[in-house]
Parts: C-alpha cells; structure tokens; sequence
C-alpha cells in the first residue's frame, strides 16, 4: 500500500509541453527567510545536542546500516530528529532519542541505505506527459497504431492536438505524417519516440509550423525528407522544437497531478533527490508550486535547457553566450526554494543511436553519416567558457564519440580560460567513447553521468549502426572508474525505469534483467555493487553540490533514507533487482512505506 502525503494545488495558468518559457513572480521574500529560520534552529538544536520540544523522533534498528561513509561505514540503528541524522551507530549511540521516537524493528537481513539519487531524469515533464499523452509503447504496425489511436481520438475536441510518446524507431519501421492522415486527417499529431530525439507528426502538424520543402534544417537538428524533398513527417533532435514550438499549453492542473504522481513512483523507488536535466521556465514553476505549497518532498537540483536551435548560428558574439547565461543567472533567483535549486545548464552537443544522429569520429556502417553536432567547437567551447565564468554547472548530452570529444575540448577551454575550480561539470549517457579520452574525465574532473539500463538494448540495437570492433568501448563504466572518473547513475525517466536497483543489478551484470539468458555486454566495464551504490547515494549528491547535506547516513545531514528488504551487496547480482523498497524518509518524513514494513511502536 502506498503511503504519502503529496497531492498539490492545482491553479489556472497555462504552460507549455514542449519548450516554451511562462512562469510566475519569484517566492516572497519572507517566506524563504521563515523557512530557513526554521531550518537554522532545528539544526542548531540537534547538533548542540538538545532537541525541540515537539521534536518528530524516527529510530530505526534491527537491519545492517550501510552508511556509505568511509568513516563510519556501517551500523546498527539510527535516530532521524527533526528532519536531520541525530545519532547513527550502537544501539546505545541512539537510546537518548528513543523517548518518544516512532521506533521500527526492522527484520534480519533488511538494509538501511542513504537515500537513491537520480542524477538525470526529467520527472516534471515526463510525469506530465504520462497522464496526457497516449502510450505508443506497443506500436509497431499500422494496426497496433490505429489500435493506440482510436480510443484517444473519440475523447479528443474536433481541431485539438493528439499527443503521444513511447513509440520506437527500431519496430515502426516506416513512420510518415502519410499514415498519420490516413487516420486522423487534418488534426495536428505529435509524437515523441521512446527516446526523446524523434518526433512522428502530420501534415497538419508540419503546416502549422511552416515546415515545407523550403525549410531548412535547423542547428543541431534534421528534417527527413523524401526523394523529392518534401518532409516525411519525421523530426530529429532540434527540428523536433519547430513542431513543438506551436503546439498548445499543458494546463496547469495537468502538471500538477502529472509531478505528484512520478514524484510518487520516485519515493516509492527509494529516490529522495534528483538533477532534472531539462528544465524550461514552466517546469521550474511547476516545482515551484508544489515546493510553495509544501508537496515537493524530493530535492530537485534542475539544468535550464539552453538549444542550440538559433543559438549557435550567432555564438561567436560574445553577447548572444552572455544572454544566455544571464537568463539562467536569473531563473537561479527566481526559483530557489527549500526543495528546489537552479545549479546548472544543460546543452545538447548530439542527438541519439536510434535516429543516427549521434555525433561519430567514424562513419555509421553501411553510410556516409557521421551524425549531428549541435554546435562547431568553437561555439561550444564560447558557450561553456561564458557558462563556467559565471560559476555555473555545465551538463552536456553526449552519446557518440565524437560529441564527447567535444564536450571534453571546451570543458578543458573553460579551465584554460578561467582557471581550474570546483566546477562539476557532466558529460550525459557518454555512450560510445574513444579510448583516447577516457582517460580526460578523471585528468578535467569531468563528471561521467551513465544509464545503466540503456546497456541491456546495447549490443541488439546499436552494433549494426557502429560494427563489432567498436563495441567494446561502449557503455565503458569500467574503464571510467579505473580512470578516476566520478560515475553516476541515472535512468533518464521516462526513456528507461526509474528503479535504481534494475540500474544497479544491470551495472554489476552487464545484461539484460529481462532475459537471464542475455550476453554479457563488455564484461570489461562492469561495476562492483558498491561502486554503483556509490554512483547512486554519495557521487549523486557530489553532482548536484550536495555533498553536505546528503549521500552518507552521517550524524547531522538531512536524514534521506531508504530500507530495502534484503541486503543488496550479499545477493547474487543476478537477484538484486528482486529487492523491495520498505521504506522511504525524505527529511525524516516517512513519505513510502510498504505493506511488509513492520508497524513502528511509540515509545
């Protein structure tokens, strides 16, 4: 049974699905400075070692404690007051906060862990888009298509867009806006792949933004076109914004239930903090709503997207790069909050595998493709010198070779430029990298964000798209690791589950949890579970500047804690996806708890 106090409050104001900016006025002032009052004097209290008088007392005792703090690794109960870690250790260390406290026995062989942290998803957005948008995840003929079609079209106002995410580039075989109209005639269509770097749309979609046979292919995106050169209906990486662009506002009771819900699911996964890695103007407010209202449990560290489309035609003006990060600058005032940061910027320096528009050194087999490059290296290295001055994160997409060498040049610029310092900055998904720059992460300090569950479609739907000999250095964890690189664990919901302990198994196995029977992908490059719990707890807090606050059970950090119900690191690796979260504490508040989770007792 889920257990949780989430639900918010639902306004009027529009705001866009796609990309657009609409927001709202900053917090009031006074409501920040009473919060962080509050804050201060709780924490004051605990570490003085005196407790509130109407102190929320949580032990929990009876499981091992894996801290994942190097001083204090392990232990056998710990009190959680007031939203902060009080005491962690013997018994005896926690029996002053028994009085009072809500204490849970928990079973043999349960494991206590800090909370997970997913250092890439985009939970707003696709949790808004999961109560909206019709599921394409069984498309893979007409029939299926029609199938998905049909029931959506009946509840749907003559004229209204159709929305719809989750089809696949690798089954639909021949997607068109001809098969489109063929269903639905002249109403706008919108369908986003499975990966986020493809949209399927009409011909009225197409009209609507004016994309004809004399459009051009935007920056860093690609308008398919038939032998004549008329517009197929498909849509790549940046071209998929000239669609988007257009299309009507999600409502704001939309966005509310859609982040209640994937906020929920993500408690129930035992995550408690998470970088949403593509934020525009309506997300922040949506995360700002629910955190002003006192709903937003999770701590969302967020990336403003900056696109290249428009962008990068014009970056070699100094201005155009400070604009932007002055917009940025500015969004990281307006949205700062006790659950919320603005931390980072998040580009795109390539698209993806399934549409071939990962950036390569190497041609595409079979082609003369190299994939798309958002920018030029000079471009980029201007925009990340501008981001990095100004003190700010930089997170690049990069999935092909050639776009990671590309982000590795200009995050090496900006050192050059500015000077080293405890810049932070991510290369995303880093799927298929060159030997020779594997050794760059851990030498610039470079921050490897990986998707471990990407690994188990590895072989089947991308060696045909680089050849055999370059496998081996796909998905390379193994290699980052032993080159000092930080590694951390994302799924990028809702591309891939949202569950860390299927990343976490998928990281140590290198197979596919869905066929046992699967071929070990690399074997090279696996990870040990205590390095992808590393990548999940203590490297994700250190990504989203956290570091002090959470990642370790650590006598007075913010008490973020997961129990699951067997003990992860003595499974064999094959079972530890079959582990269930039991509980989840977010501040000290319980905000999951399973129905195995035995009741705790009020002393």
């Amino acid at each position: 049974m889920f257990k949780s106090n989430v639900p918010f409050v639902a306004c009027g104001q529009q705001f866009s699905g796609t990309r657009a900016v609409h927001g709202l006025a900053g917090r009031p002032a006074v409501m920040r400075i009473r919060r962080t009052a509050a804050l201060a004097l709780a924490v004051s209290a605990l570490l003085s070692g005196t407790a509130l008088a109407d102190s929320e007392r949580i032990v929990l005792r009876g499981a091992r404690i894996l801290t994942m703090d190097e001083v204090k690794p392990e232990a056998e109960a710990i009190a959680l007051v007031d939203g902060r870690i009080a005491a962690v250790g013997t018994p005896e260390d926690v029996a002053p906060f028994l009085k009072g406290a809500k204490v849970y026995d928990l079973p043999a062989g349960a494991l206590v862990l800090p909370g997970f942290q997913d250092s890439h998803t985009h939970l707003l957005s696709s949790g808004t888009a999961e109560i909206t948008d019709i599921d394409l995840s069984k498309v893979v003929d007409e029939k299926s298509l029609r199938a998905a079609i049909g029931s959506a079209l009946a509840d749907l106002p003559a004229g209204a867009w159709l929305r719809g995410n989750g089809w696949s580039t690798y089954t639909f075989k021949e997607p068109s806006a001809k098969i489109l109209d063929e269903i639905v005639g002249d109403r706008p269509v919108y369908f986003s792949d499975q990966n986020g770097h493809t949209a399927w749309v009409s011909s009225a979609a197409l009209k609507a933004a004016g994309i004809d046979a004399k459009a051009k292919d935007p920056e860093g995106g690609r308008i398919e076109r038939d032998a004549d050169g008329n517009p197929t209906g498909l849509l790549r990486d940046e071209a998929m914004a000239l669609v988007g662009d257009v299309m009507p506002a999600y409502s704001e009771d939309k966005v509310d239930v859609g982040l209640a819900k994937a906020q929920a699911a993500a408690l129930s996964h035992g995550i408690t903090a998470i970088i949403d890695a593509w934020t525009s103007e309506w997300e922040l407010t949506g995360y700002q709503r629910a955190d002003d209202a006192g709903k937003l449990k999770l701590r969302v560290a967020a990336a403003v997207g900056v696109e290249s489309r428009g962008l990068a035609g014009m970056m070699s003006k100094a201005a155009n790069a400070s604009a932007s990060v002055a917009k940025v600058l500015d969004l990281q005032k307006r949205f700062a909050g006790p659950h919320l940061k603005v931390t980072s910027v998040k580009l795109m320096a390539d698209g993806s595998f399934s549409g071939n528009t990962a950036a390569l050194l190497q041609p595409y087999v079979g082609s003369n493709q190299y994939g798309v490059l958002s920018f030029t290296q000079q471009q980029l290295n201007e925009l990340v010198i501008a981001v990095d001055k100004a003190g700010l994160q930089v997170h690049t997409h990069a999935n092909g070779d050639a776009a990671i060498r590309m982000a590795l040049n200009a995050y090496e610029a900006a050192q050059k430029a500015n000077g080293k310092r405890d810049s932070r900055h991510i290369i995303a998904h880093v799927r298929l990298v060159d030997p020779a720059d594997i050794p760059r992460f851990g030498k610039l300090g470079v921050i490897a964000d990986v998707n471990p569950l990407f690994v188990r479609s590895g072989r089947r739907n991308t060696e045909k798209k680089i050849g055999p000999q370059r496998l081996e250095w796909l998905y390379p964890y193994g290699a980052l690791h032993q080159a000092d690189a930080t590694v951390v664990g994302s799924s990028d919901w809702n591309v891939a589950s949202m569950n860390p302990l299927e990343a976490i198994q998928t990281g140590v196995t290198r197979k596919d949890i869905a066929d046992p029977n699967s071929e070990v992908l690399t074997p090279q490059h696996r990870l040990d579970v205590m390095d992808m719990l590393k990548a999940y707890t203590v490297d994700g807090a250190f990504a989203a500047f956290d570091e002090k606050e959470s990642g370790t059970l650590t006598k007075g950090k913010r008490a973020d804690v997961v129990v699951l119900d067997k003990d992860i690191t003595k499974v064999p690796s094959s079972e530890i996806a079959t582990a269930k979260v039991l509980a989840t504490f977010a501040s000290g508040e319980s905000v999951y708890e399973a129905d195995r989770l035995p009741r705790p007792a009020t002393r």
